[in-house]
């Protein structure tokens, strides 16, 4: 009976791994401990004879394969887009924590039901799209070189998908996968079409040193975040307040990470106030852009779109939580809002 072997093998870690930041689709490279974590590749499979290395478009899966090939040039190599990662639109490159108050849908996705992400609003994918994709291209794949072993690099959630879709389990109820950096399944296709999965997530190669361990949970705590502009009065003096009161926080920088127009949306379905106090009406860009006639004709979505053009635009500090967001400093509000009263 001719079968086919599959090993899938996810990247090595990059800084956005370690930095416990939404990838997705950002085309990052490996770091350190990515090059060292897939230099153990190539012995891991020097004596697995294959057929076929396939790859997904991002850099830090093409440069994890070419560990695993770096001996055997005579291996041929494709890269296939149907395996890449999802794309989580405006949230990649955000921390996790962040996203776990501003969009806190998404992380109790990822966390209880990724096969429910839907990130189309931001810009991206949906959990089912992803499983469709990499379902199909790894099936086609597989028709098309019966027989063959074959080696293939992908990413987290891709990979999970696929785990999911062999048990049998839909895209709406995926449940989550967790694989290390690096880690290697393996699965046999039979002349029936049953799939065998001999192994998911081996990491023996690994030692501790090579090894990328966090605290999920430590890592979603959703803490206020507080957006500001390092040189505004104000918003030292709302820091201050803050750091008095012992409150824990995370920051953004409201010019060097300007919030985006999805952003501003989703603080704007949190304000219960009129949309047009988000912006810094005596601010300098403002009056040059004379926006004072023109925010009041303004839906919300184009006070949004405008908003998203400067941080500049933006009145700080905001104080946002996931059910609300402060604007400006006001002691008594926030006081409320944080509970210290």
């Amino acid at each position: 009976m001719t079968t086919t072997t599959l090993f899938l093998v996810r990247h090595g870690t990059t800084a956005l791994n370690e930095g416990n930041i939404f990838q997705g689709a950002i085309d990052e490279p490996l770091n350190a401990l990515g090059l060292s974590q897939s230099q153990l590749l190539t012995e891991y499979f020097k004596d697995i004879p294959i057929d076929l290395a396939i790859s997904s478009p991002l850099t830090r899966a093409r440069q994890t394969l070419d560990f695993i090939v770096a001996e055997r040039p005579e291996i041929p190599v494709i890269v296939d887009a149907g395996i890449s990662e999802i794309n989580g639109g405006v949230l990649e490159g955000r921390p996790f924590q962040e996203l776990s108050v501003l969009t806190p849908e998404i992380i109790d996705a990822l966390d209880h039901h990724p096969g429910r992400i839907d990130t189309r609003f931001y810009g991206g994918e949906t959990g089912e799209m992803v499983y469709n994709r990499v379902r199909d291209t790894i099936l086609n794949i597989i028709d098309a070189h019966l027989g063959k072993t074959l080696v293939m690099v992908s990413h987290g959630y891709a990979l999970g998908a696929w785990i999911n879709f062999v048990r049998g389990v839909p895209a709406a109820e995926m449940t989550p996968i967790p694989l290390e950096n690096v880690s290697v399944c393996k699965f046999t296709f039979k002349a029936d079409g049953n799939i065998r999965t001999d192994f998911i997530g081996d990491h023996h190669h690994l030692t501790n040193d090579d090894r990328r361990v966090f605290d999920w949970e430590a890592l979603t705590r959703p803490l206020p975040i507080f957006i500001h502009y390092p040189k505004c009065s104000t918003c030292k003096k709302a820091r201050r307040f803050l750091d008095d009161h012992g409150v824990a926080y995370q920051t953004r920088d409201i010019v060097a990470e300007a919030l985006r127009k999805e952003e501003l949306l989703v603080l704007m379905d949190r304000y219960p106030g009129e949309n047009r106090r988000f912006f810094n009406t005596s601010g300098q860009l403002y009056r040059q852009q004379r926006l004072k006639d023109q925010v009041p004709t303004m839906d919300r979505d184009a006070k949004a779109t405008k908003l998203a053009e400067s941080g500049m635009l933006v009145k700080r500090p905001l104080l946002v939580f996931k059910d609300r967001v402060c604007i400006g400093f006001k002691e008594a509000e926030w006081r409320k809002a944080l509970d210290l009263d």
